[in-house]
């Protein structure tokens, strides 16, 4: 196993390009005084808490790990590629639970309800909510998969702990703002599957086209979101190679 097997490239912000092409808007990151917008993520509570792991002293000896960090990667790889694995299932016909499915028209529904985009942002707001708590448990076992190794690297896990709260509530409302840019995109591809059909009510054959794009490009956009959502747990991973001489 190699790093690069591993990598993602945090400058690529896929995320990023993916929801502007979504919208059809330039939207770039500002990297402009980050230090003082992170800091106010952070209360004085958190900041004691965040002191108290830097000013912790490094365990005295290290106990030979039970595994090796080979076996830590591939056991990261394998539940990324669980998390990956299922939520693309869901979008396909028959993929998933009945609760947590790509939403598709039945013959007693109404044109109306047909072209609503309730069911698919709620879907989505599903995926969001699985993958969140999934990612969650990943990054800390991530985190006690990695202490065992070294002093660093368990100075590491615990400094990763540390920032798990402050940051998950900002992280939260900033992925919320994807379903609300995927609404303003379910309209614009509604407007333009209206205009094409003319003044018929519905166009099957039209719809089935409009919903298959909509749903390529939210897959598209999940997968974005999970990549950026295994930042934080890749880069513990990562740091397993840079502190391999310990």
């Amino acid at each position: 196993m190699t790093q690069a097997q591993t990598q993602i490239s945090a400058n690529s912000s896929r995320l990023v390009r993916s929801l502007a092409e979504l919208v059809g808007t330039g939207a770039a990151v500002s990297h402009k005084h980050f230090t003082e917008r992170l800091g106010q993520l952070f209360d004085l509570p958190d900041s004691i808490r965040l002191s108290a792991v830097h000013e912790r002293a490094p365990a005295a000896a290290f106990a030979p790990p039970a595994t090796s960090r080979e076996a830590a990667k591939e056991e990261f790889l394998r539940a990324r590629a669980s998390i990956v694995s299922s939520a693309l299932g869901r979008f396909t016909p028959g993929g998933g639970s009945l609760r947590l499915r790509f939403p598709v028209a039945t013959a007693d529904m109404t044109p109306e309800e047909i072209v609503a985009p309730e069911p698919y942002l709620a879907f989505y707001a599903a995926q969001q909510r699985d993958i969140d708590f999934r990612i969650r448990n990943l990054q800390a076992a991530t985190r006690d998969a990695i202490a065992v190794f070294s002093p660093g690297l368990a100075r590491l896990a615990a400094l990763d702990a540390a920032l798990a709260d402050p940051l998950a509530a900002p992280a939260r409302r900033l992925f919320a703002a994807v379903p609300r840019l995927l609404q303003r995109r379910f309209g614009i591809l509604l407007e333009d599957y209206r205009r094409e059909i003319g003044d018929r009510v519905h166009s099957p054959d039209r719809w089935d086209k409009t919903i298959g794009q909509f749903r390529d490009e939210m897959r598209g956009l999940l997968l974005a979101e999970i990549e950026t959502r295994l930042l934080p747990a890749l880069g513990l991973i990562e740091a397993l190679d840079e502190h391999q001489g310990e």
